[in-house]
């Protein structure tokens, strides 16, 4: 073979290897272009959730000023609102804003958002002394159900009060300094009166008889008044906020009444169908005796995306007391609670 010929095939097998060396890079070049695509695009649906989210969060607020808005121009309009649960709203050509718990669907700039008003007086009030007496109705009410009940119960009220009395002295059954610190708890007790509801959570014990609602509340146990505000802790808790154990507790009902009654419940709330109409006379009576079906003056919103929405949203909740269509007497909302999940 001569000089020649082997130069030739020396080259043509270079620029094989030359080939697969440039297909090799073509190949991962398109991978990495695929992969940061990819990430591209999962940062892009990442971010644009985070933008919803935010964007919910400044709606919401929106509409909760619309809402204290709607709310005195419905007190102004109609001064004597009537038995909540029996308003036939179709006598109206506008909506009604009252806390009845009735599922309101509000159009903001293009956007709609779902609204429902209850009363601020709701749920078991645990502020100051009253917890014994209400924590000593469960007792009563299910003594004869729950075996043990009245020890858990006498415990839980021996728990609360070390943790707010001002001493050291260990009640029996009850928790002090040395046990919260025994739990990394420290530095708790507060020794002092109760300023959140949710302060509850700490105190064990609590949670076997009052559980978080679906939205992570603590929704039956009654707001804790914070300083300087009016106390609504003297009223009487709504009947649309109530739940089955206050519906037995309040009412004197037996299952099968409540279940009868929480269903009607929450065909008014959808349907806006009178109680009365659905229940008989003798049970309206004793829900009636038992629970408030009248408005306190102090409102709790619950703001959020109509059900079976899909885009990403948050929930605003607040409680505030009424004013006038005239706005707060010191231009200032002042808020019993406020959260945004």
């Amino acid at each position: 073979m001569t000089p020649m010929k082997k130069s030739i095939r020396r080259r043509n097998r270079e620029k094989g290897s030359a080939l697969l060396a440039a297909l090799c890079l073509i190949f991962i070049a398109g991978m990495l272009t695929g992969i940061v695509l990819s990430l591209s695009r999962i940062a892009t649906y990442d971010v644009r959730a985070h933008v919803e989210l935010q964007r919910s969060a400044y709606i919401n607020e929106g509409v909760g000023n619309r809402v204290q808005w709607l709310i005195a121009a419905d007190r102004n309009v109609y001064t004597e609102s009537g038995t909540l649960g029996e308003i036939d709203y179709t006598e109206y050509e506008h909506d009604r804003y009252m806390a009845d718990g009735v599922q309101h669907l509000i159009d903001y700039h293009g956007t709609p958002v779902q609204v429902v008003i209850t009363d601020g007086a709701s749920g078991m009030n645990m502020a100051g002394t009253a917890f014994r007496t209400n924590l000593q109705r469960i007792t009563n009410t299910y003594q004869l159900e729950i075996e043990g009940i009245a020890d858990q119960i006498t415990a839980l009220i021996a728990k609360i009060t070390d943790y707010i009395d001002t001493d050291d002295d260990l009640s029996t059954d009850g928790m002090e300094v040395g046990d919260y610190e025994s739990l990394q708890m420290e530095p708790l007790p507060r020794n002092g009166a109760i300023r959140y509801r949710e302060e509850f959570f700490y105190i064990p014990g609590f949670l076997d008889f009052f559980t978080p609602d679906k939205y992570g509340r603590l929704s039956d146990v009654h707001i804790i008044t914070p300083y300087g505000m009016s106390s609504i802790a003297s009223a009487t808790p709504s009947f649309f906020t109530a739940t089955e154990r206050m519906l037995r507790i309040y009412c004197s009902l037996e299952d099968d009444q409540v279940a009868e009654v929480v269903k009607a419940r929450d065909l008014w709330f959808k349907e806006k169908t009178k109680i009365s109409e659905q229940l008989d006379e003798l049970l309206v009576g004793s829900l009636k005796t038992g629970l408030s079906w009248s408005e306190s003056g102090v409102y709790s919103v619950r703001i959020e995306a109509p059900d079976k929405s899909a885009r990403p949203s948050r929930r605003l909740f607040f409680t505030f007391p009424a004013f006038g269509i005239e706005g707060p007497s010191d231009d200032i909302v002042h808020y019993y609670d406020w959260l945004m999940p």
